[in-house]
């Protein structure tokens, strides 16, 4: 029998990569099957770490082998970065998977900048093009209608057909639009790197896709205030610092670019309206919601802003409806038995990605490992990403 091969990383680079990664010592030490004592031993200096468990710390906290063997710790800074947290959750350091999938977010975006500089080419910034001005919402609204390459969905489009024409948008305008994967719903909505040349704007894949259409327009009004902050999701600034009321404008402005003010007052819902209702129905709600491609909940907002609905009704339908009822603009279509693993990677990485990068491919400048590697994915599976992230063609 051979003996294991020993390495000899750089201990404090094992630090480091757990810290990141947040992952408390007995944590890490139970998901790699070693006493936590050991664990610490390793990070101490201790010679007996072998090169297939320094693979296994280096799969676990999602860093290349290499890492471990640099002199001194990167200086790599930390990101300004916007959690949307979902409603009264109390704000908290990330979990290891929320932290590995703004790093994933971090690659992939270097990964565009990389390829910009293959191709010489200049970033494009008119996703800030409506910043600064009184009429934002009116502006970034008929710019994302504009860049959009998927066709504006009908009254019959499901909330996937529109969410997907946003971030369509958001990908020609500029925007690397991730989805996280493995993070609890109950953690975060989203996240925004707001970062020039290429910000980042990232959704929860485990939430509604109303939420998620949402959460994008939200963190895209990050964007365009330029700024980030931990942030809970609720509606009504408490007066304790700048941040409750970014969090009420972003909110009003992603509602603002889904739901246009002017028009929505011209719709029957409101026209027939008596001043502060309080029996609104959950059908009402949803009819509605379906014509705009939004949740119930949004509706409901848009009612109450526009006098048609009494705060107190408003508060009291969010504490009584569930997420999925507040989000779900009608029945769930069922969901069919196993699914397609290719068809998620291209949701989380981003449609427009997979085309650039493998576009990139196609002219030369990159090689196939090159490609796998940004895609994490085999070679032979790059051509099934590209036909899953293809704009649809419309007839």
């Amino acid at each position: 029998m051979s003996r294991s091969i020993p390495a000899f990383p750089n201990p404090d680079m094992l630090v480091w990569a757990r810290e990141t990664s947040r992952l408390e010592p007995a944590v890490a030490a139970a998901r790699l099957s070693v006493d936590e004592a050991q664990l610490l031993a390793w990070e101490s200096g201790d010679p007996g770490l072998t090169v297939a468990k320094l693979q296994a710390v280096a799969d676990l906290y999602r860093r290349p082998l290499a890492a471990f063997y640099l002199s001194e710790r990167p200086e790599v800074p930390e990101r300004v970065r916007d959690y949307r947290r979902p409603w009264l959750t109390a704000r908290r350091r990330e979990s290891p998977m929320l932290a590995a999938e703004i790093r994933r977010a971090e690659f992939q975006r270097d990964n565009v900048l990389e390829i910009m500089e293959l191709r010489d080419q200049e970033p494009t910034h008119v996703w800030k093009e409506p910043a600064g001005f009184e009429d934002v919402a009116a502006r970034a609204r008929t710019l994302l209608n504009k860049h959009s390459l998927i066709a504006r969905p009908g009254q019959s489009g499901k909330p996937t057909d529109w969410f997907f024409y946003w971030s369509s948008a958001l990908e020609e305008m500029g925007v690397l639009v991730v989805t996280a994967n493995a993070v609890p719903a109950q953690e975060a909505d989203g996240f925004s790197v707001a970062l020039d040349p290429v910000p980042v704007v990232g959704v929860n894949g485990a939430t509604h896709f109303n939420r998620r259409i949402f959460t994008l327009l939200h963190e895209y009004a990050h964007l365009l205030h330029n700024t980030s902050a931990l942030c809970d999701l609720h509606e009504e600034s408490t007066g304790a610092d700048d941040v409750d009321r970014i969090e009420v404008e972003c909110n009003w402005l992603a509602a603002e670019i889904l739901v246009p003010s002017a028009a929505f007052a011209q719709r029957p819902i409101v026209l027939g309206a008596q001043t502060g209702a309080s029996d609104w129905q959950l059908w009402q709600l949803r009819d509605e919601a379906r014509a705009w491609g939004v949740s119930p909940e949004v509706i409901l907002r848009k009612l109450f802003t526009h006098g048609k609905a009494s705060q107190e009704f408003y508060e009291n339908w969010r504490e009584e409806y569930n997420d999925t009822d507040r989000w779900s603009s009608g029945p769930e279509p069922r969901k069919a038995n196993g699914g397609d693993g290719l068809r998620t990677k291209v949701r989380n990485l981003g449609k427009g990605y997979v085309r650039n990068v493998v576009g990139a491919m196609s002219e030369g400048l990159l090689s196939t490992y090159e490609t796998s590697n940004m895609l994490n994915a085999k070679v032979e599976q790059i051509p099934k990403l590209l036909d899953r992230a293809r704009v649809p063609e419309v007839d």
